[in-house]
């Protein structure tokens, strides 16, 4: 391989990618919008209109039109072509409205990264069934139904990339992840069925599996883990997630994040499909 070969192997000149949950501007969602544009792909960043109280659990908060406005213009600054579009993909029908927006906006579609997600973690006992709902819906149904959407898309374009951000709470379980590492397991396995049926397409679909990230939400996340008696402050709470990796202590970034996300959507991966790929320091080898 000589360097111009190399350069075209993480190249994502003239494709055209759609990321959900793409607005909080610490979220992993604009980062890996970034990640992807700096590769000379176009975007279509997507999140919710504005706060939904079905999303928003115990306070973390969830996307607005104001901070994909923002993300947008983000992006566009980095020297590519993006636009946003507010959709709740709960909704099949919004589903369809972004993907048309794709479509009109710049011809195509060629990747697909469903990063959307609804945190709701509670234990067993605890569980309603508007928590199942929203868990259900967010992180496991729309990602397949956004999948089904773009398919058709992806086989005119003669292949793409679709990659799931599934957390390794879709690997491993802890007390109290209740539903959200529940249908983050679905996630994984529905991961692998559209890996196996894409194939033929040369459509890949793989999945990324976050560790402890610090996000806007973590500190409140930590705040809400101290509470339910995971350690005696929510600084207490941070050092462990810390101290959970192997490598040296820290939170992953979500451009540590966005950087695996990039390189499965790019030609270097051309061979890969089927996968969990761990970006958590190590947190999760003993269960692995």
């Amino acid at each position: 391989m000589n360097i111009e070969e190399l350069r075209k192997s993480q190249s994502l000149e003239g494709k055209v990618a759609i990321v959900t949950g793409a607005s909080r501007p610490n979220g992993q969602g604009r980062a890996i919008s970034k990640a992807l544009a700096v590769r000379g792909a176009k975007l279509v960043m997507t999140d919710l209109e504005g706060d939904d109280p079905r999303y928003n659990y115990e306070g973390l908060g969830v996307g607005s039109s104001e901070e994909l406005a923002d993300a947008v213009e983000e992006v566009r600054a980095l020297g590519t072509e993006a636009i946003g579009v507010t959709a709740d993909i709960t909704d099949k029908a919004e589903i369809v409205k972004v993907v048309e927006a794709a479509l009109e906006a710049f011809g195509g579609i060629d990747i697909l990264v469903n990063n959307a997600g609804s945190v709701h973690g509670h234990f067993i006992a605890e569980l309603t069934d508007d928590i199942w709902d929203a868990s259900y819906r967010v992180n496991l149904k729309a990602p397949v139904d956004f999948a089904a959407a773009v398919l058709p898309h992806m086989r005119e374009r003669g292949g793409g990339s679709i990659v799931q951000n599934t957390s390794v709470a879709g690997l491993v379980a802890f007390a109290g992840g209740g539903c959200y590492s529940g249908t983050k397991h679905g996630a994984v396995g529905m991961m692998k069925v559209m890996a196996e049926e894409f194939g033929p397409d040369n459509i890949r679909v793989n999945a990324v599996c976050p560790g402890n990230v610090w996000t806007d939400i973590s500190q409140r996340e930590a705040e809400l883990f101290s509470e339910r008696g995971f350690g005696d402050s929510a600084a207490q709470v941070i050092q462990t997630m810390k101290d959970m990796a192997s490598l040296p202590a820290r939170y992953a970034t979500p451009q540590d994040i966005a950087e695996a996300v990039a390189f499965l959507c790019t030609p270097g991966a051309k061979f890969i499909t089927g996968i969990t790929l761990r970006v958590d320091g190590g947190i999760s080898i003993v269960g692995a």
